[in-house]
């Protein structure tokens, strides 16, 4: 297909957004991985751990835990398995037998407390630039981001929203 005829490498602004988060998203995850590298552990599984340790009893549905970090629920049974078998949580069958609850163990939430200071002392020294309320409306908008991403790709796979939602709750 020819580029138009008004084309010019600054005028698509919103594809130069789209690549500049994607190589600040793969700079930043390749940071935490180094980090968390002597424990075992990836970004995902941090993520998942902080997760159920803020929980009130620190347990999560798989399909929230998914519904929350916005990746795939075979990502989290993944993830959750290698957690398991780290000794950093268990996990057991909901009323529905389909469902799935991973709970935090003691050993996890050592662990946690062990990582979460050097862990958001990065983070917090990477977006120090962003004030409390600029942080917000980024979040929101990343997060709105990520919906219509995932409703254009359901929509490509034949999924539908509503079948998205049922399979993520």
């Amino acid at each position: 297909m020819p580029l138009p005829r008004n084309f010019s490498l600054n005028a698509d602004e919103r594809a130069r957004l789209g690549t500049q988060l994607l190589r600040l998203a793969k700079r930043y995850d390749r940071a935490l991985e180094e980090r968390l590298t002597p424990w075992h552990l990836a970004p995902t599984h941090y993520e998942i751990l902080k997760l159920l340790y803020a929980a009130p009893d620190y347990s999560a549905r798989h399909s929230a835990i998914a519904r929350q970090l916005g990746i795939t629920l075979p990502s989290v049974t993944v993830a959750i398995r290698k957690l398991s078998g780290l000794g950093l949580m268990g996990q057991r069958r909901g009323e529905d037998r389909r469902e799935r609850i991973a709970t935090l163990s003691v050993k996890g939430a050592e662990m946690l407390a062990h990582l979460y200071d050097a862990q958001e002392g990065f983070a917090g020294e990477i977006f120090s630039l962003l004030g409390d309320k600029e942080a917000k409306v980024i979040d929101r908008q990343i997060t709105a981001l990520l919906a219509r991403l995932t409703a254009l790709e359901d929509a490509r796979h034949g999924k539908t929203s509503s079948h998205h939602a049922a399979s993520a709750a």
